[in-house]
């Protein structure tokens, strides 16, 4: 495994910004997906989050077959926190994907950083530990180890 050029150190820099944001987005909108997925999915609730609808500014619709009984007003928040989970997990891969190239490392670290975007917590933890350890690489390099 070698390491990051030299040369290309300001561009590191960048993308690990990009990596560290978009990781900690796309983690928080993984979450909030997964509670209004479980709203929706448990039987005994099955509800759908749903602003500006006719019942309040942001309410719990009923979820009925197929999608009935929801309101024809307004906003259905969970079909949205779905959408943008799935533009900005395009966002994390691009990022993961910049940042794994960058540094040359090896492709089992592309995938389990890419894994962060669909593994509930997952996000969290590999930014917290690839971004320390691209840091300590650019360090490295920087030193000329």
């Amino acid at each position: 495994m070698t390491g990051p050029a030299k040369s290309q150190l300001p561009q590191i820099r960048g993308v690990l910004k990009l990596y560290k944001a978009s990781s900690i987005i796309t983690g928080t909108f993984l979450i909030l997906l997964m509670v209004t997925w479980g709203i929706r999915r448990l039987p005994f609730l099955g509800y759908d989050l749903w602003l500006l609808g006719p019942n309040g500014f942001i309410t719990f619709e009923q979820y009925g077959i197929d999608g009935l009984g929801l309101p024809e007003v307004g906003f259905n928040l969970t079909v949205i926190i779905l959408i943008v989970h799935g533009w900005l997990y395009v966002l994390y891969l691009f990022a993961d994907f910049r940042l794994w190239t960058l540094m040359r490392w090896p492709f089992t670290r592309f995938l389990f950083i890419a894994a962060g975007g669909v593994v509930p917590l997952l996000s969290f933890y590999t930014e917290h530990r690839y971004a320390k350890l691209a840091k300590a690489e650019i360090e490295k390099v920087e030193r000329g180890e």
